[in-house]
């Protein structure tokens, strides 16, 4: 039996595929990596793998029963747990957990295997964590129980060390615009979302590039207009205001600042007469030398670093759009 459909992620794809020919499965995985990186497609697959009746060379079929139920979202024997979407504080309660775990007391209903994919791992609140540990630590015959998370930090040790951690890492920037492009998507605007994406499909997904491009204006807007720390301070606030829920995500803001490295890098290469090499729409951007494009464009790492540890979110950009503000002072067509 051997993996299929899989872009990316050689590592965890071999891993799983040695654990299949020797026979030596785990009853729990715990996959490790960014959203959007193939966490539930490898959970699927695996899922396929094991099940399939069809199989050919030892791959899945694609197209009998067991492949196409799954396919389609109902076969009876993968079951998937996750929080309400779009709810950042939402959580998966114990009720849910107890439900599947009263499922895996009987046999898998058609397959071999049964699969409980618990995504976004993060959202299982104290109670349906420790509904779970002992279901982790000795599920009933032929069930395996996949969580996938962004960081094991994100749940309990407990449960940490009663799973086997396959780690997925962020997806080429080249792959991903190829799959948008064979999704339809226009090759300028693959390429820029596939930069955006910070090595995940999934994100790359949403992107809309009308508004990548006005969230890019906001930025050259405010930093041409005069002014000083205190409106840099206000758009400071604004930034991190979109991204404050009963927490800050700070990953989340560090990676909105993407889009304004972007910018400053297309600016240095373009400035630097390679203008093949962009990304970005740059008409009427001009003005700033490579150098200070550069340096622009170190700066905005700098932030980015700071504010995914424990800086103070509305002060790093504040000074950042200082920065950057000195850069369009200097500039001689500004």
């Amino acid at each position: 039996m051997r993996l299929r459909g899989i872009a990316g992620q050689v590592h965890a794809q071999r891993q799983l595929n040695a654990e299949l020919g020797s026979g030596r499965l785990a009853h729990a995985y715990l996959f490790a990596g960014p959203i959007g990186t193939g966490r539930g497609t490898l959970a699927r697959a695996l899922f396929a793998a094991l099940n399939c009746r069809e199989q050919q060379a030892e791959i899945p079929c694609g197209v009998c029963d067991h492949c196409h139920r799954l396919k389609v979202g109902t076969h009876e024997d993968f079951i998937t747990l996750a929080p309400p979407s779009g709810q950042a504080s939402a959580q998966i309660k114990v009720e849910e957990v107890r439900e599947v775990i009263r499922t895996l007391s009987f046999k898998p209903f058609a397959g071999s295997y049964r699969m409980v994919l618990i995504r976004r791992a993060g959202h299982l609140n104290p109670a349906s964590s420790n509904a779970l540990l002992k279901t982790l630590e000795e599920p009933p015959p032929h069930n395996i129980l996949v969580l996938t998370v962004q960081d094991p930090k994100e749940i309990l040790p407990t449960l940490v060390s009663r799973c086997r951690r396959v780690n997925f890492a962020p997806l080429d920037s080249g792959l991903i615009a190829d799959e948008l492009g064979r999704r339809g998507i226009e090759p300028a605007a693959a390429r820029l979302k596939a930069a955006m994406s910070g090595g995940s499909l999934g994100r790359a997904l949403e992107l809309n590039e009308t508004k990548l491009m006005e969230e890019l204006g906001r930025l050259t807007g405010h930093l041409a207009k005069p002014g000083g720390p205190l409106e840099d301070w206000a758009l400071a606030e604004e930034l991190v205001g979109e991204h404050r829920g009963q927490r800050i995500d700070r990953q989340g803001l560090a990676e909105s600042l993407d889009l304004w490295a972007q910018y400053f890098r297309d600016l240095a290469v373009t400035a630097a007469d390679r203008p093949q090499a962009a990304l970005l729409e740059l008409a009427g951007a001009g003005g700033i030398d490579p150098a200070r494009a550069s340096n622009a464009f170190s700066w905005i790492r700098k932030a980015q670093s700071q504010l995914i540890g424990n800086a103070a979110p509305e002060l790093s950009i504040t000074v950042l759009l200082g920065h950057l503000r000195s850069l369009y002072a200097q500039a001689p067509d500004t």
